[in-house]
């Protein structure tokens, strides 16, 4: 657990009404309350449309120490606490993480702060504006785990995958039913490029909503899968979404521990494959591209070369990169759970700044996550941006001339 930066147990310790706020959380505040240089704030796709501090690392810490001191009520953090993203840009710019990180072995986590926050708040009844939309995405997904097993494998019942398998795509709900595309394409790619890959049969419920709102569940759900994978064979498992991909990574090993087999996002999976010359683009694809970094892969996770390389791999395509740093301040608008439902004037107001600066560079946007894809669909209908989405596995299959079935 050492070099899990982010890791701080006293989060564990729940804030409730009448008690005093734990003493390690109080002094972790004010090293974010004490910072005057503020770099969390142009980086935040959030502030950037609402110019409001509140909304930022030092206002989230500012507002705990305001209670701590009896200046304000629990009660009064339920609107605050939804202005965030959990994009992980604040992080990385933070001079705490920066400079005091590897010495002090303590960095800003305000995407685990802002989780925290929300679970303490809900665990006493204190539900902001807008949740109910949230907590309908966790009861939908509650029905698709206990609903028929064929229903979770549907996309996939005529590709003929094993069940039990070295390599197994992970497959989370939000691809399984609403950008049913994408799993398809990964299994057609890997088949065609001579790799064996398994599901599951029943997944467990891997959705960021819940991890927002019940901890407890959300690893319950996790050790269900875990076990599941385990079962099956897993020595490797290939996860689609980047969502899901950082809670494998990132999440369930700061609670769980060390997972019994490699986790690798699909990019990076067919980056090696590319490099091993079993994934060959034969077809030319004549578009000018731009890339858009998912905020979980690029900021929360490091993977920002593979999605690159795949792309200036096809013949014909013009590429018009964005370096992934300069990314830190971009967003898509849909946040990694909550944010899109609770605010989605704000959501859209950010994704559309996006798709602004990719239409000055290109004809089409290339993505690597589905919920960018389906969150800049609904900024694109609303606003009527001449720009075309592609995910960047349907890249990769026109490429490979596999075309879209």
């Amino acid at each position: 657990m050492s070099e899990l930066l982010s890791h701080k147990d006293f989060y564990q310790i729940p804030l409730r009404r009448d008690e005093p706020v734990n003493a390690d959380m109080v002094k972790d505040c004010y090293a974010t309350f004490a910072c005057r240089h503020k770099f969390c704030r142009e980086v935040c796709p959030v502030y950037q449309v609402e110019r409001n501090e509140a909304y930022i690392p030092y206002g989230f810490n500012t507002a705990i120490l305001a209670v701590s001191r009896g200046l304000a009520e629990l009660d009064e953090l339920d609107r605050t606490f939804t202005y965030c993203l959990e994009c992980g840009g604040c992080e990385l710019r933070c001079p705490t993480t920066l400079f005091a990180g590897d010495f002090y072995r303590r960095t800003t986590t305000t995407a685990d702060l802002v989780r925290k926050v929300r679970r303490d708040l809900l665990a006493q009844g204190i539900q902001p504006a807008g949740w109910a939309a949230v907590q309908e995405t966790i009861s939908e997904h509650q029905r698709y785990f206990e609903g028929p097993r064929a229903d979770l494998v549907r996309w996939a019942a005529d590709l003929d995958l094993p069940r039990v398998a070295r390599n197994m795509l992970f497959v989370d709900y939000f691809n399984a039913f609403q950008t049913t595309e994408v799993p398809r394409l990964a299994a057609r790619i890997l088949k065609a490029a001579g790799v064996d890959c398994g599901i599951l049969d029943q997944p467990a419920i891997t959705t960021g909503e819940l991890l927002d709102s019940d901890l407890d569940a959300t690893l319950r759900h996790a050790r269900l899968n875990i076990a599941a994978l385990q079962e099956a064979g897993a020595q490797t498992v290939v996860v689609l979404n980047p969502h899901e991909y950082v809670y494998f990574v990132r999440e369930y090993p700061q609670y769980l521990g060390e997972l019994p087999f490699q986790v690798v996002f699909i990019t990076d999976f067919l980056a090696q494959l590319l490099e091993a010359g079993k994934l060959q683009f034969t077809h030319p694809v004549r578009r000018k591209l731009t890339y858009h970094d998912p905020c979980t892969l690029n900021k929360q996770a490091g993977i920002w070369e593979s999605p690159r390389r795949l792309i200036q791999a096809i013949p014909g395509v013009e590429f018009a990169d964005e370096d992934p740093v300069t990314q830190w301040s971009y967003c898509c608008g849909n946040g990694v759970a909550s944010f899109r439902k609770l605010h989605p004037d704000v959501a859209h107001q950010i994704g559309l700044r996006r798709l602004r600066g990719a239409a000055e560079q290109a004809d089409t946007l290339v993505l690597g996550c589905p919920h960018c894809k389906d969150q800049f669909a609904a900024v694109k209908a609303r606003s009527g941006m001449d720009v075309e989405l592609t995910h960047i596995l349907e890249l990769v299959a026109l490429g490979m001339g596999l075309g879209a079935r």
